[in-house]
């Protein structure tokens, strides 16, 4: 249909639009009024709810008021102080949750007017001024208790006809516990007091005996509230509660020699008054619940209201627009979509060329939906900034976990350090992909291509979440084929991504004391190439065939009651799914209802060029026992334990028979014990007494092992099992007849000092400040902090730095304009540039170059990495200051002879190494274990024997697979097969340049 002839329907849809927008107009208002009223009556419950919290502490108050007077003993006065301090907390709370709404103001009037009230009645209390009669029943009840129950009555005018029979019912629980604790401190004056009663009294007592009435519950409709309330209160029991105490009180009346304690008159009392309390409770939730839900449902419904009336009223002034456009001409139309035409790809630049030449309103309009459709800038705004808040916590949480390593740890906490370090950049790397979904659908994710360690990476990996299987006392299995070499190819986030979205899946439908198992194998290989397949099992609750495919669909799950009971968008299964498509592998699932799933997919990756097998040595003489229920292992994590120890070549052999452990005359060299296998902590001291070495595999918070002898285990493993910690313990344990004391590892932090480089950095958030301030004071430097760009600005014209950091997200002043305001500065004085690094957790291309063409001259990523922040460090700190150290590196050095140790010792040390001197060939081997080094120098041995070449052969090994590079002190031609030489007689430039080069 041609414009020119639009304007009759237009005018028709403005009215129809008109009429609907009036309707949804008038329905707002009638939503707004029942919300409003619904939120009123939901702060009125929260009101009763404060005033009732109030009424109890008063009446612990009370009681203990009535114990002061008949025992005015210190300690006695000591406990009313403190209620007296809690009653007057509690008040000046209420004081301050009333202020915020206008409309209680005589509630207000009131509490400050019990306060006062509070304070004479405590005073006459405290001066002994009233009997107690007055003082308990006329100033307490009278005065204090009854206008603040009088508070909840009034409250209780404002709700709707549909909560009669709860409010009802909670006024009667209030009186009955109004006059149950009147009782209790009635009482307690007497015992206090040792007092006699007399007539008047006993009258008083059985007129509160007489009120001790049971709540009736039959009068509320729902059943479910009803048989909760009586599960809660049962009448039989509740009514006879304090029946006995009461009969013993009552036979020593008239002599005031009361049997009974006041501590027992005040816990059988508190007993009977917290039943009504839980009562309460129970009904206090029910009426917020459904509160709460009517408020959810007329939310939604307004929103959605408000949303379409929002889109009528475009609407019309979309048609009012189009029809002020028609009556002008079809060419304003026709020029501003050529306006819009530049904002376009070249797709809709072809199809808005056909639009205007049709000149078609019908087309025009789907050409704008069609366009509105798509993602717009908007989205991405939304999505930088959701990055940047996440990234922000996480700086901190990776960076004081990177200054926590830097300390001298204990080999268990350096262990957990790791733990969260992995955990936070997984976390890390799982907001990146997330932010990235929409990529992920349109295959525009970027792999990454690179050499990792498959043991390394996975195990750290799965041992993140060792603490929530843990907690449900999942036994957690791990088995990493040892088939496969040290590296491989490939992106080994993904994949880490893949195996958490599945292991934490696992847990989640899991049941407690259930298994699990992470299963990595080799499944065939080339020359090139290798097929690992990964694979997660679990016993949890199992999938339907029907629904297994729906599983894989975004933000869905099984079905709806699964979302309900284990919560969760969805989406981590079709994240998984996608990645590994992109892998060029397949996600598939195994499952039976109730009977457990595995989810599983096969991966084709590339061997590393330094690609090596696992382990070299072998443990054939060796025999390794291990304690079980079963001759055959059918739990997988007993089979993973197996395959382990049979690939280093063990002798192994499993003991279900405790007896045929304790009667064998040739003990295994080291026994394994695990926890799930020995409950019996007689057992357990009888197996640390056999003569053999024990290893312990259990959890941080076993309660069995924390009590044991540690002095008789030779080393604890915590669970999962994995290749690393077996061979560890196996190379540990298997040098030595006895368990040697290994030195502490040192992990720290790679640290270069920058000394007097003058640093200033302007970052907001505290805690980063607090993060980069320790970094940099690490690195020996000068560290200025800046809150805000406008304090940078200041501080820049006051001293001179050497480089700034900058934060790009600030108050008053923002990373940007700061820039360009020091920019503008040393281009008006002529000054020299001093470096501007952007700190920015934005992580999208376009960002980091607009960081770059307003003149900053790198920028860092939040969380911060301390190897990039050291380059960058590096980088301008010797460009201006024009000066090389000497880079210091450890080295391990063993001579023969302690004169020449000493004298190799001085001359490295003299070149500004750092040295440890080793005294014996054992102490080498066990120093190359447990410590980094960047060298390891040694005197070689004549190559005269095979004995010999194969044990040199092994030193070299053991130095090369810790990462240091050997060194032999040797004359002999043929060791440079194996390894760099160093002649006995070389001078100190020669040994420099060696080393130099290496």
């Amino acid at each position: 249909m041609s414009i020119k002839n639009n304007k009759s329907i237009t005018i028709l849809f403005l009215i129809a639009s008109i009429t609907i927008f009036s309707f949804l107009i008038y329905n707002i208002f009638i939503y707004s009024n029942k919300f409003n009223s619904k939120e009123s009556s939901l702060t009125n419950i929260l009101s009763i709810e404060k005033i009732n919290y109030i009424i109890n502490k008063i009446e612990n108050e009370q009681i203990y008021s009535a114990i002061y007077l008949g025992n005015r003993e210190e300690i006695r006065k000591n406990q009313v102080n403190s209620f007296r301090k809690i009653v007057d907390q509690e008040i000046e709370e209420a004081l301050i949750f009333f202020n915020k709404n206008s409309k209680f103001l005589y509630q207000k009037e009131l509490l400050t007017k019990t306060l006062i009230q509070l304070k004479k009645i405590r005073e006459s209390i405290d001066l002994n001024n009233k009997s107690y009669q007055i003082s308990l029943f006329d100033n307490y009840d009278n005065r204090i208790i009854q206008p603040l129950n009088n508070i909840i009555k009034e409250f209780d005018k404002n709700f709707s006809k549909k909560y009669t029979q709860e409010l009802s019912l909670f006024k009667k629980l209030i009186t009955i516990k109004i006059n149950l604790n009147t009782e209790t401190s009635f009482i307690s004056f007497i015992l206090s007091n040792s007092k006699k009663m007399n007539l008047i009294e006993l009258h008083l007592w059985e007129n509160l005996i007489n009120q001790d009435t049971t709540p009736n519950f039959q009068s509320l409709k729902k059943a479910e509230i009803r048989k909760e309330l009586y599960d809660t209160i049962n009448p039989i029991y509740f009514s006879n509660i304090k029946n006995n105490e009461r009969a013993e009180i009552f036979n020593n009346t008239l002599n005031g020699n009361y049997s009974i304690s006041i501590e027992k008159w005040l816990n059988v009392s508190t007993s009977k008054i917290d039943k009504i309390n839980v009562a309460q409770k129970i009904l206090f939730i029910n009426i917020k619940s459904t509160l709460n839900q009517e408020i959810e449902k007329l939310e939604n419904t307004l929103i959605k209201t408000i949303l379409a009336s929002l889109f009528f009223f475009l609407f019309i002034l979309m048609l009012i627009y189009l029809s002020y456009n028609i009556r002008k001409n079809s060419l304003y139309l026709t020029e501003t979509l050529k306006d819009i035409e530049a904002e376009l790809n070249e797709k809709q630049k072809i199809e808005i060329q056909n639009v205007i030449r049709k000149n078609d309103t019908i087309e025009i309009y789907k050409f704008l939906a069609n366009a509105i459709k798509e993602p717009s800038r908007e989205k991405d705004n939304f999505l930088a900034n959701m990055s940047h808040e996440i990234r922000t916590p996480l700086n901190g949480i990776i960076g004081f976990t990177n200054l926590l390593k830097a300390k001298d740890l204990e080999e268990e906490q350096l262990e957990f350090v790791n733990i969260i370090e992995e955990s936070s950049n997984n976390l890390l790397n799982i907001v990146n992909d997330i932010l990235d979904f929409a990529k992920v659908s349109s295959g525009k994710i970027e792999l990454e291509y690179i050499s990792f360690n498959i043991m390394e990476k996975f195990e750290a990996c799965v041992e993140s979440y060792t603490i929530k299987a843990t907690q449900k006392n999942i036994e957690l299995g791990l088995f990493i084929d040892p088939e496969l070499p040290t590296e491989i190819m490939g992106d080994s986030t993904k994949i880490s991504q893949v195996l958490l979205n599945l292991l934490s899946n696992a847990i989640k439908f899991t049941p407690d004391d259930g298994q699990i198992n992470i299963s990595i194998e080799k499944i065939s290989e080339t020359s090139k190439d290798i097929d690992i397949q990964f694979s997660v099992k679990d016993s949890g609750i199992g999938i339907e065939n029907e629904k297994k495919d729906k599983i894989f669909d975004a933000f869905s799950q099984a079905d709806a009651s699964t979302n309900r009971k284990f919560g969760g968008t969805g989406l981590g299964l079709t994240i998984s799914s996608k990645f590994v498509e992109l892998m060029n592998g397949e996600l598939n699932i195994r499952s039976k209802k109730g009977k457990g799933s595995t989810f599983f997919f096969t991966l084709t990756l590339k061997r590393s060029r330094d690609a090596k097998p696992q382990i070299k040595t072998k443990h054939t003489n060796l025999n390794i026992g291990y304690i079980t229920e079963e001759t055959l292992f059918t739990n997988d994590v007993d089979k993973n334990f197996e395959k382990y120890i049979q690939y280093i070549g063990t002798n192994f052999k499993t003991y279900n028979n405790q007896s045929e452990l304790f009667n064998s005359k040739s003990l295994p060299d080291i026994l394994f014990i695990n926890d799930r296998y020995i409950t019996n902590k007689e057992l357990l001291k009888r197996l640390l007494r056999l003569d053999t070495k024990i290893v312990f595999i259990t959890t941080p918070n076993n309660q069995q092992y924390l009590k044991i002898n540690k002095n008789k285990i030779a080393k604890t493993i915590y669970k999962p099992i994995n290749f690393s910690k077996i061979i560890q313990t196996i190379e540990l344990l298997s040098e030595t007849g006895k368990l040697k004391k290994v030195e502490k590892v040192e992990k720290k932090i790679d640290i270069e000092l920058f000394p007097n480089m003058n640093i200033l950095v302007a970052e907001d958030n505290t805690i980063n400040q607090k993060l980069i301030f320790n970094i940099l004071k690490n690195f020996k430097t000068n560290v200025t902090i800046a809150s805000n760009g406008k304090e940078a600005f200041k501080l820049f014209k006051e001293k001179e730095y050497d480089i700034i950091f900058m934060d790009i997200k600030m108050p008053i002043m923002s990373g940007i304009e700061a820039t360009s305001t020091i920019i503008a500065y040393e281009k008006e004085k002529k000054q020299k540039h001093i470096p501007i690094i952007a700190l920015t957790a934005n992580i999208r291309q376009e960002d980091k170059e607009k960081y770059l063409k307003i003149g900053m001259d790198d920028y860092l990523e939040k969380p911060i990495q301390i190897k990039k922040l050291k380059a960058t460090l590096q980088k301008y700190f010797l460009s201006q200051k024009d000066r090389i150290e000497i880079k210091k590196s450890n080295i391990l050095l063993y001579k023969e002879t302690k004169v020449s140790g000493k004298l190799y010792e001085a001359i490295l040390n003299s070149l500004g190494y750092r040295v440890d001197l080793s005294n014996s060939e054992d102490d080498f081997k066990e120093q190359i274990k447990n410590k980094k080094y960047k060298f390891a120098l040694f005197d070689a041995k004549p190559l005269s024997t095979l004995k010999v070449e194969a044990s040199q052969n092994t030193m070299i090994d053991l130095i090369k697979n810790n990462g240091a590079i050997p060194f032999a002190f040797t004359e002999e031609k043929e060791y440079k097969r194996y390894c760099q030489t160093i002649k006995e007689r070389s001078n100190i430039e020669e040994l420099q340049k060696i080393l130099k080069q290496a």
